[in-house]
């Protein structure tokens, strides 16, 4: 369980260097995710067939993107990144991406989603669709976005550039 948090954590530091705003880190101290929840979605991993598993976001023209359950730094290259701590099928799923100097930059334009933007989670030929509900920023060190919520939602999570300690956040809710 530490391994996994220590793996996050280097993660995020090695995708400080790929970023898209300038913000005061001082603004925003740091917080932290709440451990005693932290196995809670495992049994919802058996539904995923990760062969069919995706998200879209039309307003960006990102269709059908592939998901893998994993945030390393390589699997990113070709995939959004699913954080295997987080839910797979409803409550609080939480997706990373690189945004800016590596080969696929999936996240690199949701700094300019809107409120209500679609975005579309597929998985078993299932689609759901979340609509933007809050884009926010976080230190690096804050992996709050990964707790429960009682929401069926999607958060996002990319790097911001020249910013290293922080991070943006985006929160799509599923109105169903």
């Amino acid at each position: 369980m530490l391994l996994l948090l220590f793996i996050i954590i280097t993660i995020f530091t090695i995708f400080s260097y790929s970023n898209i705003y300038k913000i005061n880190v001082s603004d925003y101290p740091p917080k932290t995710i709440n451990l005693e929840n932290i196995n809670l979605y495992q049994d919802d991993k058996n539904f995923i067939q990760k062969d069919e598993w995706t998200l879209s976001i039309p307003i960006l023209n990102l269709y059908n993107i592939p998901i893998i359950d994993s945030i390393e730094v390589d699997k990113l290259e070709d995939y959004i990144g699913h954080f295997p701590i987080s839910s797979y099928l409803k409550g609080n799923i939480c997706l990373a991406a690189h945004n800016d100097g590596f080969k696929n930059n999936y996240f690199k334009d949701i700094n300019s989603l809107c409120t209500g933007d679609k975005l579309i989670y597929s998985y078993n030929n299932i689609e759901k669709s979340y609509y933007v509900d809050r884009i926010y920023t976080i230190s690096s060190t804050d992996f709050s976005f990964l707790n429960l919520d009682q929401k069926d939602k999607l958060t996002l999570v990319t790097c911001i550039s020249n910013s290293p300690l922080i991070r943006l956040c985006v929160e799509a809710v599923n109105k169903e």
